[in-house]
């Protein structure tokens, strides 16, 4: 037990620490059970706390919430992905970097919960009979294909099941937000047309993000069958999610299909404007990051008289920004735009940890941060970075700011990833 809410049923009778062994007489599976039995006006609770076994009885109004706040989400643990997908980008990490990196979670729970993309595929009869009982939504899918035998050949296992179960979901009315990873030559061109043209059957379907196959130095090593995405490829993707934007807004009223930043990057086009993206539903997944920051620094920068504050021209620079290629063309024209020439030194890190066609700034690891400030021209000593490139204040190949900071003698300053507030730390 993680915390107990102040002034709730449970508060003074259970602990901070304490084990939950049972709730209403059933072992809970999940915070899911938990909501379930908390329903109820009494409930019974048997709890371990140190060595002894407890036995509460707890009583509340209909509807009140226990105030019980749990460490995780899940109990009984996390359901592991059985797939074998020919571009799983987990399969294609190095080794050496953080042990939770190469967990390949495929449980519709951390879907619900948290916005985890999952495929379906390793659903029980139990457990697909739960999410409609419980009208879990919206859930996140990797569909890939709808076309059963493609995406059997790209994922393996129980794909077409899991194709077949999210066909009811979406016919019971259950809120879907999609994803297709698009591999060249696999599942691009009339593929997917293909799919989009039959997701558009499906009014559940609250959107589907288009994103590219991402490559890393050791794709060869799990399939051969793997390209990496180029200005065409990119353009093609782009003109057929614009088709199908097109269609959905007449039928729908909104767009439904997204394209990730990262085409918009390969294809030399510009990103489209703030209303194209429909309030942003598939953020989390690199679809509108961009334009959505690009916006908050113009919205800041409106209000404001920015220039004056950054008038005088310096020897060297006086602030840093560092971030990987991809975030580097995003930022770059803020800088020019904004800031007067000199102000600001921009570091575009090479990601040589995972190599290939990886140059997403959240992907870099800490030696090659290193690498590149020893590399740098000038001699910033402080750098902002978004803080995406951190989990529990570590990169991915487990170093720190402070294994950065005694190795290349930099302090890196993390900045949530929002227009204003980069622009603020910028300023300050």
């Amino acid at each position: 037990m993680k915390e107990v809410r102040e002034g709730s049923p449970c508060y003074g009778l259970v602990m901070p620490g304490d084990l939950v062994l049972e709730i209403g007489g059933r072992r809970p599976r999940d915070i899911l059970d938990y909501m379930e039995t908390a329903q109820e006006k009494r409930i019974k609770l048997r709890l371990l706390r140190g060595d002894r076994e407890i036995v509460l009885k707890v009583r509340k109004q209909d509807g009140e919430p226990p105030g019980l706040v749990f460490e995780e989400a899940v109990f009984d643990g996390l359901r592991i992905c059985r797939n074998k997908c020919l571009f799983c980008f987990v399969d294609q990490m190095p080794s050496g970097m953080r042990p939770s990196l190469y967990v390949k979670d495929d449980d519709y729970r951390m879907s619900f919960y948290y916005g985890n993309f999952v495929t379906l595929n390793n659903l029980s009869k139990e457990d697909l009979h739960r999410i409609i009982r419980l009208r879990l939504s919206p859930l996140y899918v990797s569909l890939h294909a709808t076309d059963p035998s493609l995406r059997q050949y790209m994922m393996g296992g129980n794909a077409v099941r899991g194709l077949d179960a999210l066909r009811l979901i979406l016919e019971k009315e259950i809120m879907v937000h999609l994803q297709v990873v698009v591999c060249p030559g696999i599942n691009d061109g009339e593929n997917l047309h293909n799919t989009m043209r039959e997701i558009m059957n499906y009014h559940a379907v609250a959107s589907l993000g288009v994103v590219p196959v991402g490559m890393t130095r050791l794709a060869a090593s799990i399939s051969r069958k793997l390209i990496p995405h180029d200005q065409s490829s990119s353009n093609e993707v782009l003109r057929t999610v614009e088709e199908y934007q097109e269609l959905a807004m007449e039928i729908r009223g909104k767009r439904i299909f997204y394209a990730a930043d990262e085409f918009y990057l390969m294809a030399g086009k510009d990103f489209p404007a703030q209303g194209e993206y429909d309030g942003y539903p598939q953020l989390e997944n690199g679809v509108g990051m961009a334009r959505k920051f690009m916006d908050e620094v113009r919205r800041y920068s409106e209000t404001r008289d920015l220039w004056p504050r950054c008038q005088g021209k310096a020897p060297s620079p006086r602030k840093g920004v560092l971030t990987g290629e991809a975030g580097a063309k995003v930022i770059r024209p803020i800088i020019e735009k904004y800031f007067p020439p000199g102000s600001v030194e921009l570091v575009a890190v090479e990601n040589k940890l995972f190599g290939g066609s990886v140059n997403v700034t959240s992907l870099l690891g800490g030696k090659d941060i290193i690498a590149a400030l020893k590399k740098r021209r000038y001699a910033t000593r402080r750098m902002l970075i978004p803080e995406s490139m951190l989990r529990d204040g570590r990169f991915l190949d487990d170093l720190d700011a402070e294994d950065v900071k005694r190795e290349a003698g930099v302090e890196l300053v993390p900045v949530e990833v929002e227009g204003s507030a980069f622009i603020k730390a910028l300023l300050s």
